[in-house]
């Protein structure tokens, strides 16, 4: 897969005309959200009290719905696989109300290029260097000048239920360890972006 190929994910001003929209009415940039109650899904539930768990970018590839996500690692997923990893009745997607610019979209383009392939960041740190889900979505839309919602910290979320405990234990060792602080954004948090609107579903 080139690069050029890749990067059309972050096409966030769609180029495709509505003749030419692929099936479910989604396109290019959309941003699609799912939820899973398994493992680290239900710790984000308790955390956020949302059924959105996961989300990833789409795009069109010969005429089939792909969608960039951070798993491990950062890969490109094939839409139906997507929404079959969680709970079809809470899949959702969003786009923008307004298209940026071809300028902005460029740099997005280029800068999500070179994240495939990266890994997954267990610990949802706000670097660079590795990447989770809901921050893979906000940094592209950022790079194109939209910032889709304010970061939180993790203290804002709800820490001190048994899901979310289990999942500090075992990656940080102890809520005493949890950088309180840190820059976290949360799928639902995207989800409830006033920038975006839903996508409808089509037959």
């Amino acid at each position: 897969m080139t690069a050029r190929l890749i990067a059309s994910v972050c096409l966030l001003a769609s180029t495709l005309s509505p003749a030419m929209e692929p099936p479910l009415g989604l396109r290019e940039g959309d941003i699609v959200f799912s939820s899973s109650a398994r493992g680290q899904g239900e710790a984000i539930i308790a955390a956020t009290g949302s059924p959105y768990t996961h989300c990833g970018i789409v795009f069109e590839k010969d005429g089939a719905l792909m969608v960039l996500e951070a798993v491990q690692p950062v890969r490109v997923t094939p839409l139906r696989d997507f929404i079959a990893h969680g709970d079809p009745a809470h899949f959702i997607a969003k786009r923008l109300r307004r298209p940026v610019a071809p300028a902005d979209y460029r740099e997005a383009r280029s800068w999500a290029a070179r994240q495939v392939g990266r890994d997954y960041d267990i610990r949802f740190g706000w670097g660079d260097d590795r990447l989770y889900c809901s921050e893979l979505v906000w940094k592209i839309f950022q790079k194109a000048g939209v910032e889709l919602c304010a970061p939180r910290r993790f203290r804002d979320y709800q820490l001190e239920r048994p899901a979310v405990r289990k999942i500090i234990e075992e990656r940080f060792g102890g809520m005493e360890r949890v950088p309180m602080d840190e820059k976290v954004v949360a799928p639902s948090d995207l989800a409830a972006s006033a920038l975006l609107v839903d996508v409808p579903r089509t037959p």
